[in-house]
């Protein structure tokens, strides 16, 4: 993967983006009329760039694509940028601004206090406002890619006279982003593993929220193992800052997540 030049770029981590503030650092930029928001991995001062949420964002952005969902459209890039007064070498996530000109985005959770009823759950709020099959693809979604992060300012609403949903975006925190880069403890993850997250809809058990789902004919694409890994992985070629033993665990998780999705949704 060719290495791009971003040393010129001011990297902040509350920056008013797609998405909250949060705790990654990001920036903007404007290319040809359009604004384009950078997000780059988990940081930290001493070691520096010590997870691969930016490439995650950009794998999920990939498999939700896959599926014909409506998600966040993402790149990855390369970069030398420079934070903190030190030079890094590090991979980027880029992603158009989904808002259309003339328009305006509103918090999900901003929407729902003031017009749930009494006692409705985020989830059946999304399914009384019409967006019964979003939600169903997202609760899909997030088990799929191990999402642990879908919490209710990860989702928006765009307002165009009515609402409409945004595509789904901040999917970083996904496959496995909580072990950083710690070989060993990927390398020994089950990746069926049905541990708690941090989800406003539904449970917080990814696997749990499958039951929850009504599409009747939402199904689990069958994709093989050497198809996912060209969709995925074409665009990193050899580089070895995401190594092999890295890409085959991500296709484990898929490929097993895929066929335990399917299994659940058809004995439902």
């Amino acid at each position: 993967m060719d290495v791009i030049d971003l040393t010129d770029v001011y990297w902040e981590r509350n920056l008013t983006s797609y998405t909250s503030g949060g705790a990654y650092l990001k920036a903007s930029c404007e290319i040809e009329g359009i604004t384009y928001y950078l997000k780059l991995s988990n940081y930290d001062d001493e070691r520096g760039f010590v997870g691969f949420e930016s490439v995650y964002e950009y794998l999920a952005s990939r498999v939700g694509m896959l599926l014909g969902f409506d998600v966040l459209d993402s790149e990855v890039l390369k970069a030398r940028l420079v934070h903190n007064g030190r030079e890094y070498t590090t991979f980027v996530q880029k992603a158009a601004d989904f808002l259309p000109a003339g328009m305006s985005k509103v918090p999900f959770e901003r929407v729902y206090e003031t017009q749930k009823l009494p006692g409705e759950t985020r989830l059946e709020f999304l399914r009384r406002s019409g967006f019964g099959q979003r939600a169903d693809e997202m609760l899909l979604f997030d088990y799929l890619i191990y999402n642990r992060d879908r919490h209710c300012n990860n989702l928006e609403f765009i307002k165009n006279g009515g609402l409409e949903l945004a595509p789904l975006f901040d999917n970083g925190v996904s496959f496995f982003a909580p072990l950083t880069n710690r070989k060993k403890e990927i390398l020994a993850f089950d990746v069926l593993t049905n541990y708690i997250t941090n989800s406003d809809f539904g449970t917080r058990y990814l696997e749990d929220n499958l039951v929850l789902i009504e599409d009747a004919c939402l199904r689990v694409p069958t994709l093989s193992k050497e198809e996912l890994s060209e969709a995925l992985f074409k665009v990193f070629g050899e580089d070895e800052d995401f190594p092999s033993w890295h890409r085959e665990k991500i296709l484990e998780l898929l490929v097993q997540r895929m066929r335990r999705a399917q299994e659940l949704l058809d004995n439902r």
